[in-house]
């Protein structure tokens, strides 16, 4: 590009562009958004290795267990290669499955969230680690007085029975912090529950319900199992409660075989066979406290 200096000359001043795509003139530079640049030619080695670091974003990014936006992988990991996206998340999808035995799930198809789930049959299967196993007690505890109480509890209902285990609103707790908090922030952050002002109440009222993150970790059987083992009753005694659980049981085995068999369409020999040694291509080593054997 031309400009003429402070003495009429005309000069060049030279143009770069810096790798994540600002382009740079003297010390000013402007940002072009990923949507307008130049789709990049299919490379597999470079979305393999796209591929390879999403995995480990979403393995650390997993342990808050907020949900992941879409928008951030392309953001922070994939970049200019937003065209391959579809490709680039199957490759890591079968990588998180193989290697870690976890699932990458979109569990909110509008704003793009997705989870990581464990495959692994567990009763610390929800909230994911042993750490969280206090945690873990409450929630189930909150998730059965939903479902419980047709599939929505309000907030006067669920501290009715926080009470009765010693927990108050306002009154930290040793092992839960500030209750109320956790309750309608962190759990409602993480999707394990949706908390909702009740329409036209005044004063205000909210109800709890199952946020979407529950309803892939966790189920209705499971929950009320849990409800029946704390009062010593059989699941069949709720006779409303069995036969919905039992229809969610059938319909959740009947995705989960769809799935399979969408997975097993995708992922071919030409996809499966660099993959997992290119992830971790070290010796065996602990990766965020799971154990790793690559490939040799």
């Amino acid at each position: 590009m031309d400009r003429r200096n402070d003495y009429g000359y005309r000069t060049t001043v030279f143009q770069s562009k810096h790798p994540n795509g600002d382009e740079r003139s003297g010390s000013n530079y402007r940002r072009i958004p990923w949507g307008r640049r130049p789709t990049p030619p299919r490379d597999v080695a470079i979305l393999q290795e796209r591929a390879n670091k999403l995995v480990k974003y979403l393995l650390v990014k997993d342990q808050t267990k907020i949900p992941i936006k879409r928008s951030d992988m392309l953001k922070d990991v994939i970049q200019e290669y937003d065209e391959y996206f579809p490709e680039i998340i199957e490759r890591a999808s079968y990588a998180l499955e193989k290697m870690f035995r976890v699932n990458l799930k979109e569990i909110d198809k509008q704003s793009s969230l997705y989870i990581l789930i464990s495959t692994q049959e567990s009763s610390a299967g929800i909230l994911g680690t042993t750490k969280d196993t206090p945690k873990l007690g409450l929630l189930m505890v909150i998730l059965s007085v939903i479902f419980m109480n047709g599939n929505k509890a309000s907030e006067a209902v669920i501290w009715e029975v926080l009470r009765k285990l010693g927990l108050r609103p306002g009154v930290r707790h040793s092992l839960f912090g500030e209750v109320r908090k956790l309750i309608t922030d962190e759990f409602v952050k993480q999707k394990y529950l949706e908390y909702k002002r009740v329409p036209n109440s005044r004063p205000p009222e909210y109800e709890f319900f199952w946020g979407l993150r529950s309803y892939h970790e966790t189920s209705k059987m499971k929950v009320l199992k849990f409800a029946c083992k704390v009062q010593k009753k059989d699941p069949k005694d709720w006779a409303a409660q069995y036969r919905e659980a039992v229809e969610m049981e059938v319909q959740a085995a009947a995705v989960a075989v769809a799935e399979a068999e969408a997975r097993a369409e995708v992922y071919s020999p030409c996809l499966q066979i660099p993959l997992i040694a290119a992830v971790f291509p070290m010796e065996p080593r602990y990766s965020l406290g799971i154990f790793v054997h690559t490939a040799a």
